[in-house]
């Protein structure tokens, strides 16, 4: 029975950002020059939050520092609380900014990350007009320069720009679901018409593996290369976010190279003459808590707390 009258615990917010930064780099050494702290006072930190909490949250596996079950449970609610509060700071900071801030984003991270950043820019700047343009990755470099747009959400890290990652995904081989491929066969190809990275990054890492290869279709717009691929068409390469129940997932067991991760940036240019933005862009580099949740889709990263792999082959 809960007892009505045991006092609250108040929640160090330090506590609880020096906890995250070590459930996240595993080490006490990583979360001190994470925290800018020395690697004595984090370990005091982490003494007097098992402490306050009355809970050991973690369990030493050689150098790491791993997260016993409390630790992991804390660590959902401690994401949850830090994100509210630098969100509330953010609201009050900036509350009074106002404008259209117009945003480029790329047809790969049109539908994974631009919700969660649209969500989080409108929510801290209710009074903002949004404004997004949705173009080929390739075109990001030139709109951004031209101050087109006031910042562009893309997969490549752009010259003469400040980004910032949101998010780094798995990049996997896909083919339709009852599309039956042959391990050494001549690799059929879907692909964007150039320019196109992943079409580069295909190329580029058959020809390494020496695994050959043959273009099956080319596709101006991404929807048709989805389209071409659930059709049975051919293979092509995209990140986890592309995943259906109509695609399948090909890897090293079918004779294909492992390929680099995604990453997805947010930039702002170098030249840029809008305050507004580069008042949006600077707050949302300092919310570290909320990008790694996105980046890690929530309980995922719990689960890589853990040690395990939260993808496939």
């Amino acid at each position: 029975m809960i007892n009505a009258n045991r006092p609250i615990l108040n929640l160090d917010l330090d506590l609880l950002r020096t906890f995250v930064a070590v459930a996240d780099l595993n080490t006490f050494a990583a979360a001190a020059a994470a925290v800018c702290r020395t690697q004595s006072a984090v370990s005091q930190q982490m003494q007097r939050l098992e402490q306050l909490v009355g809970k050991e949250l973690f369990a030493r596996h050689g150098r790491n520092k791993l997260l016993t079950e409390h630790g992991i449970q804390l660590l959902g609610y401690a994401r949850k609380i830090l994100r509210f509060n630098d969100e509330a700071c953010s609201s009050l900071m900036f509350n009074d900014l106002q404008g259209v801030l117009t945003i480029g984003a790329s047809d790969e991270s049109a539908d994974t990350i631009l919700p969660f950043l649209l969500n989080r820019i409108s929510s801290s700047w209710p009074r903002l007009a949004i404004d997004v343009r949705v173009k080929r990755n390739p075109c990001m470099p030139e709109i951004l320069r031209q101050q087109e747009v006031d910042l562009v959400v893309t997969t490549s890290c752009l010259e003469q720009a400040d980004c910032l990652t949101l998010r780094t995904s798995p990049t996997l081989w896909y083919c339709a679901a009852d599309y039956i491929f042959q391990k050494g066969e001549t690799v059929p190809l879907v692909l964007l018409d150039e320019p196109s990275p992943y079409r580069d990054m295909m190329v580029g890492h058959l020809n390494e593996a020496g695994i050959p290869w043959r273009i099956s279709y080319v596709a101006s717009t991404l929807p048709a290369v989805k389209a071409a691929v659930k059709a049975g068409l051919g293979i092509t390469a995209r990140p986890v976010e592309m995943m259906s129940q109509e695609l399948r997932v090909l890897g090293h067991s079918d004779g294909l190279p492992q390929l680099p991760e995604t990453r997805y940036h947010l930039c702002h240019h170098h030249t840029s003459s809008s305050k507004l933005a580069e008042a949006v862009f600077r707050a949302l580099g300092d919310e570290h808590n909320f990008w790694h949740y996105c980046q890690n889709g929530g309980a995922s990263g719990e689960a890589q707390s853990r040690g395990e792999s939260s993808s496939g082959d």
